[in-house]
C-alpha cells in the first residue's frame, strides 16, 4: 500500500502478513548478521558488536574510524540486496565510559543514556523513550474510552494485565520513574472516564481510590545492574 492505494506486487513480503517478520529475519540473518561476523569484522581494528532485533539494530565500535568505514560498506552491502536504511534514524554518535558525551540513542523502546551511579561509577540508564511513552499513553487512553461501559471490575482486571506487561518490559533498574509516569497517567485517565459515564451518580475520588488499589503498582522486574557487575 502506497499513499492509501493498494497495488499487487510480485516482490517483497505481504504487508502485515504473519510470515513477513519471519522472512525478514531470515533475510537479514544472511544479509547482515553472517556478513558482519564473517566478513566485516575482519577489516576493523577494534572491538565491535552488532545487536539486531527484526529490522532494528545497533552496532558498537571501539574506534570512530571503524564506525565510519563500516557505515559506508554497510550501505553498499544492503543496496546489493535491494535494501536501504532510514537516513533520518541512522547516525554515528560517541557513546560510552570514555566518551564524556551527553549523546543518547533510542533502541527497542528505550532511550539509552550515559550516567553515573550514586557512588560515582559509570553506568548506562535505560529509560522509556518519550516517543514510545506517548504512543503507549494514546493507546491506553483509546482503549479505556472504548471499554468505558464495561463492568468496572472487568476494566480493572484488563488494565492490570496491561500494566503488568508494561512493567515486565520496561521495569529495569533506573527506570522506575518512567513506570510511574505511565501508571499515574492511566490512573487519572480511568478516573475521568468513569466520572464521565456516571451521569446521575458520578464516582467520587474516595470510591475510585478503593478500586484503584486493585491495580498493581510499578516495580522493577529485571535487575540488569546485577548482571553488569558479574
Amino acid at each position: 500500500m502506497e499513499n492509501g492505494n493498494v497495488s499487487d506486487s510480485d516482490k517483497g513480503t505481504p504487508q502485515g502478513g504473519l510470515i513477513s517478520p519471519v522472512l525478514a529475519n531470515v533475510y537479514l540473518h544472511y544479509v547482515l548478521d553472517l556478513w558482519f561476523e564473517k566478513v566485516a569484522k575482519r577489516h576493523l581494528r577494534g572491538e565491535t558488536y552488532l545487536y539486531r532485533y527484526a529490522d532494528d539494530y545497533v552496532v558498537l565500535f571501539q574506534y570512530e574510524d571503524d564506525a565510519k568505514r563500516f557505515y559506508e560498506v554497510m550501505l553498499k552491502r544492503l543496496a546489493k540486496f535491494k535494501l536501504t536504511v532510514a537516513e533520518e534514524k541512522t547516525r554515528i554518535i560517541p557513546f560510552g565510559r570514555y566518551k564524556g558525551t551527553k549523546e543518547t540513542f533510542d533502541f527497542l523502546g528505550f532511550t539509552h543514556v550515559n550516567a553515573s551511579t550514586r557512588t560515582g561509577k559509570y553506568t548506562v540508564l535505560h529509560l522509556t523513550s518519550k516517543k514510545k511513552l506517548k504512543a503507549k499513553r494514546q493507546s491506553a487512553k483509546q482503549w479505556i474510552r472504548w471499554n468505558m461501559h464495561r463492568p468496572v471490575m472487568k476494566i480493572v482486571r484488563a488494565l492490570s494485565r496491561k500494566l503488568v506487561g508494561h512493567y515486565n518490559y520496561y521495569g529495569v533498574n533506573g527506570n522506575l520513574k518512567g513506570l510511574y509516569k505511565f501508571y499515574t497517567y492511566i490512573r487519572y485517565t480511568l478516573y475521568k472516564v468513569l466520572r464521565r459515564r456516571g451521569q446521575k451518580h458520578k464516582i467520587i475520588w474516595e470510591t475510585f481510590e478503593k478500586i484503584w488499589k486493585l491495580i498493581p503498582r510499578p516495580k522493577i522486574c529485571k535487575d540488569i545492574w546485577q548482571w553488569s557487575n558479574v
